[in-house]
């Protein structure tokens, strides 16, 4: 009975992955000429991770500077979806698109994300940097996220066209994590000093002086989870955010903060993502620490929890 459950449920698995279509590749060239627009000369084309999502760098007809865009798979199968990062209208020259510099995948609020970050010259000297999110719908595939994308404002290259600023696809999920966790607490400072983002978790550092406390938030991908300070030390204040740091040890990345109570007296907070996404406070972790009086700098309070992990 065993083995035939077993096999009645392998069957219908993969019954389900065969009744899924795989998701085509977006003909570019053939998009391009059936705009009749001519794709520019970039040497080595950035190529997309995911491929329901395509970049494209071109003359428009009649135009003689670089438009891009993207271009997104529709869920009916049929043309791609254009979506515009730079146009300019024949003979007006500006802005011009200098390429789009990274494509990157990441999660957040339980959604699917995508960010694209270029380059456009605005004007004859300005060279800016822009960013533009897409989300995942269930119905459209990836679309346009305005607020998100209105949200992260474009910053100047400060170099010349022909040798633009080397963009990090690390800094548009950066920017956009930043962007929510900002508008989800608006009652608190937001510490972007402070601010950790890497591959797959953040942590922020968010404070009320007035009342004198401060709150630590994690996220890796879903909901974010929220810790007062009081968490790590019940009985004290929160009168400053002296640092914040990161450590990974055994699969686990831990989020230190450091925060001076009554009395100037330093203080760690710890939280931790597991590999899985699970977020947890390190209280047990946070009290060796402060106990054993490791917390005159983030170097000491480090080396304290690296102690203890081992």
């Amino acid at each position: 009975m065993t083995r035939l459950l077993s096999a009645l449920l392998l069957l219908a698995l993969t019954a389900g992955a065969a009744a899924a279509p795989a998701v085509k590749a977006i003909d570019v060239a053939g998009y391009l000429r059936q705009q009749e627009w001519e794709p520019a000369d970039e040497g080595k084309a950035l190529k997309s991770p995911v491929p329901d999502v395509a970049p494209v760098v071109f003359y428009a007809k009649g135009n003689s500077v670089p438009s891009c865009g993207l271009l997104t798979a529709s869920a009916d199968s049929k043309a791609p979806d254009y979506i515009e990062l730079v146009g300019s209208d024949p003979g007006v020259g500006f802005p011009q698109c200098l390429g789009i510099k990274s494509m990157t995948p990441f999660k957040l609020q339980n959604k699917e994300y995508f960010t694209v970050s270029y380059l456009a010259r605005e004007t004859r000297e300005d060279t800016d940097v822009h960013f533009h999110y897409l989300v995942r719908d269930r119905s459209k595939g990836f679309v346009t996220d305005a607020a998100l994308t209105d949200a992260v404002p474009s910053s100047p290259s400060g170099l010349h066209p022909r040798n633009p600023v080397a963009v990090k696809p690390a800094d548009g999920v950066r920017l956009a994590r930043i962007a929510v966790l900002g508008r989800a607490y608006p009652a608190w400072r937001f510490m972007e000093r402070d601010f950790i983002s890497d591959k797959a978790s953040s942590f922020a550092i968010f404070e009320d002086r007035a009342a004198r406390r401060c709150q630590f938030v994690t996220e890796a991908g879903a909901a974010a989870v929220a810790v007062a300070h009081t968490t790590f030390a019940p009985e004290a204040s929160c009168d400053s955010i002296l640092a914040s740091s990161r450590l990974e040890k055994n699969g686990k990345v831990y989020y230190l903060a450091m925060f001076a109570g009554q009395g100037k007296r330093q203080l760690v907070g710890v939280t931790s993502v597991a590999a899985n996404g699970d977020i947890a406070s390190e209280t047990a972790l946070s009290a060796a620490i402060n106990r054993a009086d490791a917390t005159k700098n983030m170097a000491a309070a480090k080396a304290a929890l690296m102690r203890q992990l081992q």
